[in-house]
């Protein structure tokens, strides 16, 4: 079931085939009207195109329906904070337009809904973030390597409730700047050339293959001071409490 380019450790497997090759990227419009359209990945078989995107988490928390993809976020009792939902695009991607139409689950406090394109091998990410103590902002962030730079990040406020309706967030990815849009409005435009770090002589942009991602997650009950005070903290849960 780890088996797909990316979440498979080939260092780890049982022999140096066993991790599949990263899938090309393909051009695609997916409507979420089938089941089919998101899938666990235990039932993942490694042909992007029977499941355009694949739930990478047990529990499987997203379901398809009425013709949308739905992510759900539980409470984990035995961790004290929310088992969440990732699902991430069977094809992979190095450069393009990608477009989500996305109403958030950021209704409460600490309840983080995630846009991504992320490169879990190399550690280079793009993205949507929204955080339910302020549901009306969205949040464009990109990482190189992993480093946490917090100054990458930069907020813009949509004008309404992210968790309220629906509104189209694009992120235009090239190999010389990557553009962030809400509605077909630019908000955000990063120039690689603005990403020279004098002290290593390196670009410090996105430039590695990964794959789209829509998440949500608990950032209230992270255990981390940072992600908690930057989420919202804690974030309010009862037995019965599921976040979508």
């Amino acid at each position: 079931m780890f088996c797909m380019w990316g979440l498979c450790d080939e260092a780890q497997s049982y022999n140096s085939t066993s991790c599949w090759q990263p899938e090309s990227c393909a051009s695609q419009s997916i409507t979420f009207d089938s089941s089919s359209d998101a899938i666990s990945v235990s039932s993942y078989d490694g042909n992007p195109n029977d499941a355009p995107f694949v739930s990478i988490f047990e529990p499987n928390n997203a379901v398809v329906e009425n013709g949308n993809l739905v992510l759900q976020m539980t409470y984990d009792s035995s961790e004290k904070k929310g088992f969440g939902s990732t699902v991430e695009g069977a094809h992979t991607i190095q450069y393009g337009t990608v477009t989500a139409r996305i109403k958030t689950a950021s209704i409460a406090t600490g309840v983080v809904s995630a846009f991504i394109i992320r490169s879990d091998v190399i550690g280079d990410e793009i993205d949507f973030e929204w955080v339910g103590k302020n549901p009306s902002q969205v949040q464009t962030n990109f990482f190189y390597h992993d480093e946490p730079v917090y100054t990458n990040s930069a907020s813009y406020d949509i004008g309404s409730d992210s968790s309220a309706g629906y509104h189209d967030y694009t992120i235009v990815w090239s190999a010389d700047s990557v553009v962030w849009m809400v509605d077909g409005n630019t908000i955000r435009t990063l120039q690689r050339t603005s990403t020279y770090d004098s002290s290593s002589k390196v670009y410090k942009f996105p430039s590695a293959r990964g794959r789209v991602g829509l998440s949500i997650w608990d950032g209230g009950n992270s255990g981390a001071e940072g992600t908690e005070e930057w989420a919202g903290y804690p974030t309010p849960w009862t037995p019965s409490t599921v976040y979508k």
